[in-house]
């Protein structure tokens, strides 16, 4: 589940970012759009750090994307945009497996 919620909201915040909302915003709202998906699987102490990590990742991911966009070319903004995106993808998955004992 939480998988789901990341990847459809952090395609959901790339959109948004294309109006100049500012970045912590767009972190602070995958955050808690990830921590309302982890609530009731997590202790309290171990969803707060998930959402402050999550935060924080998501903070880092945007701000980078902000400052590769203007280079001519951009091959460094398409590279964190692909792997950003698929770290942060990552992670939900592997809480996921962990969390809810998904296994392949």
């Amino acid at each position: 589940m939480p998988t789901v919620v990341a990847a459809l909201a952090l395609a959901g915040l790339l959109r948004l970012a294309h109006i100049e909302m500012p970045r912590w915003h767009l972190a602070f709202w995958f955050a808690m759009l990830v921590g309302v998906a982890l609530a009731g699987s997590l202790s309290r102490f171990q969803l707060l750090l998930n959402t402050g990590g999550s935060f924080l990742a998501a903070w880092a991911y945007f701000a980078a994307l902000d400052k590769t966009d203007n280079y001519e070319g951009r091959p460094l903004h398409y590279l964190i945009l692909v792997f950003g995106m698929a770290a942060l993808i990552g992670s939900r998955l592997w809480l996921d497996i962990r969390a809810y004992g998904i296994g392949f």
